[in-house]
């Protein structure tokens, strides 16, 4: 890599709204699925290499592989944004086949269900509906009140005893109520956690003798694969979770099955395994106190793959046979057996193939390209403008951009300066660009097409103001590297035995004395665990750079927190701090 001289003086930007690249994004498919290991936690670190997806049986080659994880969560500011978390959070389909299990059984349901309503996310979506003839509907919502008020009124509406008739009616309806619930206007980007609760379902049958026309209860796998189109329309990530215990939902008045009268069998276990097979689902016990089906459900979609393939010319419009593998010992795959890629004209600003302007237009997040980015406050500018430094890169390594283009916006979504990579810009690692805005809460948006055609977005929330002591202003702290003896920023850091802090300032008068340090700790307001003084040198019109040299060698893997401290004669000393992310070696 070329080292390039850094300086944040040195970095010029424009409003530049006019001008745009003409490259536009290759239109990728996404297929979405969880990995997760024996502790029921995602698999980290999958590479395309270690998954294979077959399409209708055909083997697809992966373009990208990205891990997203929810938003929020950690102790520390994040200390760049990207288009690897899910800051919408999950969407969690709770349904009930109410008429499985007899009056009493809702008991235990309703004491686990409040652990999952407390294991949610504020931004987690919940939707409660029982079928297969209805009763309570609720649509996604984040309120809580409203789903445990109809986890109360829930009750179990099944028969004290059934005939394997009646098993298979009442499957057949609760397979058709499902399939049309999972087929809802628009299939998601993200995937649909699905907890289905069913105390038994009656496996494909003909409900009449072979030499007899199809009796009154006929159950056809036909309506399985329905419902296993439709959770893959939704992209489901489905359980199976008995309220009770299956063998204890009635009586069953049995048939012969023997011989020419067989009809199929009446174990209400068979069918469950038929719609698990269908849908990819997991079977999991409700269980109790703190160790319940909920509990697994909600740690394993704490995150989720997206892989991106080539489309071909039939790949949309109609349901395919999907399947994924993961070359990892000990590693299980949640996600749905068949998969719908919608036409073209159905899915939004993807369709387009879009641009890098035409991503910034729009909020929704392009996962492509896998990118991080992070805004900086840099210096004061005429007009009680302040300088806004943009960082941005790949997260894949070795990747080349074929171009890149970044904004920042209001609070009220208003662009208030852009800016554009020339293709000397994009040689650097990362991409270093700079706008100008009034102090404030701002939205930094970068995006980015490489050299194949993906794209990819990256948001980032910054504030942008200058600290200070007396009249002395102080920039943001920019982490990095020496190398070639320049400073180079890096947004993260692996193995490297020394990270450099680097802070601009201005505003003292000639001969006064300026104090600084940098320490490292674990959180905000923690002891800190480095201590180091900062080298102040004289810089140009005025300006100081102030860096330190933090050891982090021996520190584990971790978020930590960076505070400068600067001083200005008498004037009390004011600190600005940074998140300083460490990442363990790839796998």
């Amino acid at each position: 890599m070329r080292v390039i001289p850094f300086c944040l003086a040195s970095v010029l930007a424009a409003s530049l709204f006019g001008q745009q690249p003409s490259e536009r994004g290759a239109d990728l498919l996404a297929v979405t699925f969880a990995a997760v290991g024996a502790d029921g936690q995602p698999a980290a670190g999958l590479t395309p290499a270690d998954v294979s997806i077959k399409i209708d049986g055909r083997a697809r080659d992966i373009r990208s592989l990205q891990l997203i994880s929810l938003a929020g969560g950690g102790s520390l500011p994040a200390p760049f944004g990207g288009n690897g978390l899910n800051s919408d959070g999950r969407s969690v389909a709770l349904i009930v086949d109410d008429e499985s299990f007899a009056a009493g059984g809702e008991q235990v349901l309703r004491r686990t269900a409040d652990r999952l309503l407390n294991g949610l996310s504020p931004s987690d979506r919940l939707s409660l509906v029982t079928i297969p003839h209805g009763g309570v509907r609720i649509a996604p919502t984040t309120d809580r009140t409203r789903i445990r008020t109809a986890l109360a009124s829930l009750v179990g509406r099944g028969p004290a005893t059934q005939t394997g008739s009646d098993l298979a009616c009442r499957t057949r309806d609760t397979l058709q109520a499902l399939t049309a619930y999972l087929s809802g206007p628009a299939a998601p980007a993200t995937p649909t956690i699905v907890a289905f609760l069913t105390a038994g379902l009656a496996a494909p049958r003909r409900d009449a003798s072979v030499s007899l026309a199809p009796g009154r209860c006929e159950l056809l796998l036909d309506t399985f694969r329905e419902a296993g189109a439709a959770a893959g329309r939704a992209r489901a990530q489905f359980y199976v979770v008995p309220p009770v215990d299956i063998m204890s939902v009635g009586t069953l008045e049995r048939e012969n099955i023997a011989g020419a009268g067989s009809r199929g069998s009446d174990n209400p276990v068979e069918g469950i395994e038929q719609l698990m097979g269908v849908t990819g689902g997991k079977l999991l016990n409700l269980g109790s106190g703190d160790q319940t089906a909920f509990d697994r459900i909600l740690a394993e979609s704490n995150a989720y793959y997206v892989a991106t393939i080539e489309p071909q010319r039939s790949d949309r419009g109609r349901s395919h046979a999907l399947e994924i593998a993961v070359a990892r010992r000990g590693v299980e795959v949640r996600g749905s057996r068949a998969i719908t890629f919608v036409d073209p004209d159905t899915r939004g600003p993807r369709a387009a193939s879009p641009s890098p302007r035409e991503m910034l237009a729009t909020t929704a997040v392009f996962r492509d390209l896998p990118l991080r980015a992070a805004a900086y406050s840099s210096f004061e500018e005429p007009g009680g403008q302040v300088r806004i430094l943009a960082l941005a890169e790949t997260v894949e390594p070795d990747v080349k951009l074929a171009s890149l283009m970044a904004a920042v916006f209001d609070r009220d979504g208003k662009g208030i300066g852009s800016w554009v990579a020339q293709p000397a810009d994009l040689e650097r690692t990362p991409v270093i660009g700079a706008m100008s805005a009034p102090p404030g809460a701002y939205r930094l948006r970068v995006a980015a097409i490489d050299s194949t055609g993906r794209s990819g977005t990256a948001d980032y929330d910054v504030e942008v103001d200058l600290a200070r002591t007396g009249p002395l202003k102080i920039s943001s702290v920019i982490l990095g590297l020496s190398r070639g003896g320049a400073f180079v920023p890096r947004l993260q850091f692996l193995a490297e035995p020394v990270v450099i802090a680097y802070v601009e300032m201005s505003g003292a008068a000639a001969g006064a004395k300026v104090t600084a340090t940098v320490e490292l700790a674990d959180a905000a307001n923690g002891p800190a665990r480095i201590f180091v003084p900062l080298a102040i040198e004289a810089g140009a019109s005025g300006r100081y750079v102030g860096k330190g040299a933090l050891p982090i060698g021996a520190l584990p893997p971790g978020d930590y927190i960076v505070r400068a401290m600067v001083g200005l004669d008498a004037h009390p000393p004011t600190r600005v701090v940074r998140t300083l992310r460490k990442v363990p070696p790839a796998r």
